[in-house]
């Protein structure tokens, strides 16, 4: 069997409901030249049998079981068996649109500084209706000489990265849970840019209850964390500047969650604000001559100001 150009990957545990539509979608793309490498990660639902009837019928898709070990395990399983200059990524319950492969290899080619390449999703709400669009953030490139810093990133299930990059950097990291992907996109920024093309690609299914919110805390303190972990390194040789101490690292995460639960869950974000501003307002020695927490002070300010406006 050649070597295709793309390889999609797509790592499923207990996706039955959806999964042979979200291949189906792939089969579908105006691009070819692809192979879909699924990695099921110890499902106890028909997705083994789903998957083996689907890669009777097309030798493209290849499939490895393994006994369930997470996202993570599951991703670098995955990268190991894909062969392709380019990979895509694909979860099992979202619907590809017919050019997105197209789309995003078109602009690897066209843009070879770029490492990454996303677009826009569809957001396909519970009950049938199409909500509003979203390419994952709002930052087009990533700067890690403040703190916070800009971070550019994508929507995980539509990404197309560069092979070579993802070997480069050594695939996906456990180290922060519910964030491996903007872990990722930290890390790959650092060998080229992180593109969103204007383009709908992905149609992704919104759940009901998918937003855990014990999970949606831990998510945002590990995506700080790894946060601090670049700024730090990058700032290696630059002693000047400092280390970024937990005291400025934990109101940080405090206002990530609350710019979370401020669009999921209001209770929580209104108990969360008199903490928020009571971090605003600190006038200790240590935040007065802090060139992070100014930062992240006015930061934090001026988006409590913009959403108590709006409320």
């Amino acid at each position: 069997m050649s070597v295709p150009r793309v390889s999609c990957l797509l790592p499923v545990y207990n996706g039955e409901a959806f999964l042979r539509e979200a291949i189906r979608s792939i089969q579908a793309q105006s691009f070819t030249d692809f192979e879909i490498v699924v990695v099921d990660d110890g499902s106890t639902d028909g997705t083994p049998e789903i998957l083996a009837q689907l890669a009777s019928d097309d030798p493209r898709i290849r499939v490895r079981r393994q006994p369930n070990g997470g996202i993570v395990a599951a991703l670098n399983a995955g990268i190991e068996l894909c062969r392709g200059e380019f990979i895509a990524r694909m979860d099992a319950d979202d619907i590809a649109l017919p050019d997105r492969f197209e789309v995003q290899v078109r602009h690897l080619e066209a843009h070879p500084g770029c490492v990454l390449v996303g677009g826009v999703a569809k957001q396909l709400a519970p009950d049938g209706s199409m909500l509003g669009g979203t390419t994952g953030g709002r930052h087009r490139v990533t700067d890690l000489n403040v703190f916070p810093p800009k971070v550019a990133v994508s929507m995980h299930p539509l990404i197309m990265v560069r092979r070579a990059a993802l070997l480069e950097i050594g695939g996906y990291r456990a180290d922060f849970p519910h964030a491996e992907d903007y872990d990722l996109f930290i890390r790959l920024a650092k060998l080229g840019t992180i593109d969103n093309p204007d383009q709908a690609v992905l149609i992704y299914r919104r759940h009901e209850g998918a937003i855990s919110l014990k999970h949606l805390e831990l998510q945002e303190r590990s995506a700080a964390l790894a946060e601090v972990e670049a700024c730090t390194a990058h700032r290696n040789g630059r002693p000047a500047v400092g280390e970024i101490p937990a005291w400025v690292v934990e109101p940080y995460i405090r206002f990530r969650i609350l710019r979370r639960y401020f669009s999921v869950d209001r209770a929580k974000a209104k108990a969360l604000l008199p903490r928020v501003i009571g971090d605003i307002g600190s006038l200790s020695f240590r935040t007065l001559l802090s060139r992070d927490y100014w930062t992240l002070r006015v930061r934090m300010a001026a988006w409590v100001a913009r959403s108590l406006a709006r409320a």
